[in-house]
């Protein structure tokens, strides 16, 4: 190879390294040298210089390129994900999603009649998930992919850095009731304060069994209201009006939702999707008993 060649690549590679490098420390706000801490930024072109400042007699540096600026929030943003994420890994220590949507993803989703809106609206729901007000509740009848598209939502967000927590909402309430013992490490309280934190929170078989006023006062109400401004899936097997009454009372019949609070703030945080699409575990159970005479 041409020796002047080799050398302007090397030149070309040192010059794109050194462009991705934003981030730059400065020994500090003021210094006796002009000259410390100076630079001119190879990613917007911004010349960082000192000012000297009389009444110290020190020379200041004002301010950061946007780059580094860009960098520091970025820094930022990721140490407090994982400080959440730790905090939620720590009180959610085992998981509380089945094997299958452990395994979930919107290419492995078998499209049936009646899906495809909701399917939409998940895969939308990623798509623009910086800019979204709205969380989504997809409601309809068991076993028709609802809780496997919320999951793959909640793993493609995963992976993408954000917080995500899935939740089971039968099983959040066996965790919730595991404080009681005098050896649970996890209170109610961090459990309310974990499900809040998080960037997105899905909230899988909600209406599943009957409400009790522990559940409701203590962990789904505080939870919710904790989350409003926050992006919160949720599935549920109830149309409007039994998730309504799901609320409304528990199963003694005592009144909880008196004023529709919950069901207000939850209709207020979502866009609703009916799944009108068959059980694909009924379908599957048919076709091993064809397959079985």
């Amino acid at each position: 190879m041409n020796p002047f060649l080799g050398a302007l690549q090397n030149l070309e590679s040192e010059h794109q390294r050194m462009q991705k490098q934003s981030v730059r420390n400065t020994t500090s706000l003021f210094a006796d040298d002009p000259h410390e801490g100076t630079y001119c930024c190879l990613g917007c072109k911004k010349e960082i210089k000192r000012t000297y400042v009389p009444f110290i007699k020190k020379y200041g540096i004002s301010t950061a390129c946007p780059c580094v600026v860009a960098e520091r929030e970025r820094e930022q943003l990721e140490s407090d994900r994982r400080y959440r994420k730790g905090k939620m890994e720590r009180v959610f220590s085992r998981s509380i999603m089945n094997d299958n949507l452990k395994q979930a993803t919107f290419q492995n989703f078998i499209k049936r009649e009646g899906t495809e809106s909701v399917l939409s609206a998940f895969k939308e729901f990623v798509r623009t998930y910086e800019s979204r007000k709205t969380g989504i509740l997809a409601y309809g009848p068991p076993g028709n992919g609802k809780s496997h598209l919320a999951a793959s939502a909640h793993h493609t967000l995963d992976h993408q850095g954000y917080v995500c927590l899935f939740l089971d909402f039968p099983q959040l309430v066996e965790i919730a009731k595991g404080t009681f013992k005098n050896h649970s490490k996890v209170s109610i309280t961090d459990i309310v304060s974990a499900a809040v934190s998080c960037d997105l929170l899905t909230l899988d078989e909600l209406g599943a069994g009957s409400l009790t006023e522990f559940e409701y006062k203590d962990l789904l109400f505080p939870i919710l209201n904790g989350r409003q401004g926050k992006l919160t899936n949720f599935t549920t097997n109830l149309n409007l009006e039994q998730l309504e009454m799901w609320l409304y009372k528990d199963k003694s019949g005592n009144v909880l939702d008196e004023q529709g609070r919950l069901f207000d703030r939850i209709l207020g945080s979502v866009d609703i999707y009916e799944n009108k699409g068959t059980s694909k575990r009924r379908e599957d159970a048919l076709k091993r008993l064809n397959e079985g005479q």
